[in-house]
């Protein structure tokens, strides 16, 4: 199963079907339509048995065919497709919101050039994510904890994540919110869109200072695995009900291994590697990627 959408222009349906056509994959069926007035999106039922090259690499090839249009692109298995998605999570810096904590919380300690480079690094891949959080994390050591409050009540939501999270519950989604950052900013974000699960660090403090310490086990790629098979297991589906959405390394693991693993304005690693990926701001593309919209009546239904 193939889904690509984005804002409707000339070009959408060649650019597309001329990479499969390219290297043999056959289209059996598809639907296309215009949806919320603006966005064009299509799903196609692709057979890749006599494709001249692998799936892996002709998925990366529609990608970046995708990202010169602008079209958000993903594919599944028609297996996985048809189960039905019940779950859903979100990393939190940079997916949900904009900022990146951390950093906030860096240049209040003085302490933001180095921070930052340690960040990059661990996005990317090139350091292991718990070893660079705690790293950062002992750079805070001294930051009064009144410091927390204030970043706290200058974070905004990234436009549409309200309305988003408002859609997916219409359609039966339990939303989660999976961070290896910290609770203080998570737990107010997830009430602010109404998240039904939260899973995030704690920072340590003693006598109105922080210790440089952190509390929690989502510090790894495998603890945010861990906590949407928690999420799973309460509702007693398996993990191929389950969408994860990221952006960086530390969210790779649990991209690769639920339902729909969807890379939203990723980092190269991830965009390599994710199923689906969205380069576009507009995060209303995400509702047709995972099945939410019917092309024709905007409601859900299964090819």
């Amino acid at each position: 199963m193939i889904t690509v959408v984005g804002k409707d222009r000339p070009g959408i349906v060649a650019a597309v079907s001329g990479v499969l056509a390219r290297f043999h994959a056959n289209i059996l069926k598809t639907r296309a339509a215009t949806i919320f007035n603006d966005l064009f999106a299509m799903i196609m039922v692709v057979d890749t048995a006599h494709s001249t090259i692998g799936n892996g690499e002709l998925i990366n090839i529609l990608k970046r065919s995708c990202d010169g249009i602008g079209l958000a692109v993903a594919a599944e298995s028609c297996e996985s497709y048809k189960c039905g998605k019940r779950i859903i999570v979100f990393d939190l810096d940079g997916t949900l919101i904009d900022q990146e904590v951390i950093e906030e919380l860096a240049k209040a300690a003085g302490v933001g050039d180095e921070v930052k480079r340690i960040t990059k690094l661990a996005m990317e891949g090139k350091i292991e994510f718990a070893n660079a959080l705690k790293e950062r994390v002992r750079l805070l050591r001294g930051l009064p904890v009144s410091k927390l409050e204030e970043i706290k009540n200058s974070i905004v939501v990234l436009p549409g994540v309200v309305d988003l999270i408002r859609h997916l519950k219409s359609c039966g989604f339990v939303v989660g919110i999976v961070t290896g950052g910290f609770d203080f900013v998570a737990d107010h974000v997830g009430k602010m869109i109404g998240a039904d699960y939260v899973f995030s660090n704690k920072l340590l403090s003693r006598e109105g200072y922080l210790t440089g310490e952190v509390e929690g086990d989502v510090t790894g790629p495998e603890a945010k695995l861990n906590a949407i098979r928690k999420i799973a297991q309460d509702l007693g589906v398996g993990l191929e009900s389950c969408v994860a959405v990221g952006d960086g390394a530390n969210d790779l693991f649990m991209i690769e291994r639920v339902g729909l693993g969807v890379g939203f304005k990723a980092k190269l690693v991830v965009h390599e590697k994710a199923p689906a990926v969205i380069n576009t701001s507009d995060i209303r593309v995400l509702l047709a990627l995972i099945g939410c919209i019917d092309l024709k009546s905007d409601v859900i239904k299964r090819l």
